[in-house]
């Protein structure tokens, strides 16, 4: 239910952060973080794949139709993360294909950003965290996503949480994307 304490995570020594199901009045907070999350991506990372894609009313949309959650620290909004039993409507059935049982539901991981103030605390651990929970609870068997293949530091944090590379895919000059995902057990 929107508005809902889900979860209680810590995020540092000492603090915790409540993650909810963001409702249509969250929209603002849920656009915050992806777009400060885009302005750091392209001057960090030099990556503007979430500049070009994301907008406030595709956050809107998204909060109608799938499952997006957002972690605040107080009245502070630091952390989102968006979960559907629904593959992203940009996959080709080549991308769907490379996953291990293409037809199985599986849950869909999309717009996971963390405040760039709070990264390096342990949120995006504790949110996939969340995801492979969520997908267990539903008896599902797996957690897709994809994730930019430049990002490397980003591959990797998945890939040490279990994430295998599946397949790939490239959208536009130059963005090469990785499809991934985790068999639960």
């Amino acid at each position: 239910m929107p508005g809902e304490i889900v979860k209680t995570i810590s995020i540092e020594t000492g603090a915790t952060a409540t993650l909810t199901r963001a409702s249509p009045e969250d929209t603002d907070k849920v656009w915050s973080i992806i777009s400060t999350s885009a302005t750091w991506l392209l001057a960090d990372k030099g990556l503007d794949h979430w500049s070009s894609y994301y907008t406030r009313k595709l956050v809107a949309k998204k909060i109608q139709n799938q499952e997006v959650y957002l972690l605040s620290a107080g009245d502070r909004p630091v952390a989102t993360i968006s979960l559907s039993s629904d593959a992203v409507d940009y996959y080709t059935p080549d991308n769907l294909n490379s996953f291990a049982d293409p037809k199985a539901t599986a849950v869909y991981v999309s717009s996971l950003a963390v405040d760039p103030n709070y990264q390096g605390r342990g949120i995006a651990s504790r949110l996939m965290e969340f995801a492979d929970q969520a997908a267990r609870d539903r008896g599902l068997k797996y957690v897709r996503f994809d994730c930019r293949a430049e990002y490397t530091d980003l591959v990797d944090f998945y890939k040490k949480r279990g994430y295998q590379e599946v397949g790939s895919f490239t959208e536009g000059e130059g963005q090469n994307y990785l499809l991934m995902e985790k068999v639960l057990t």
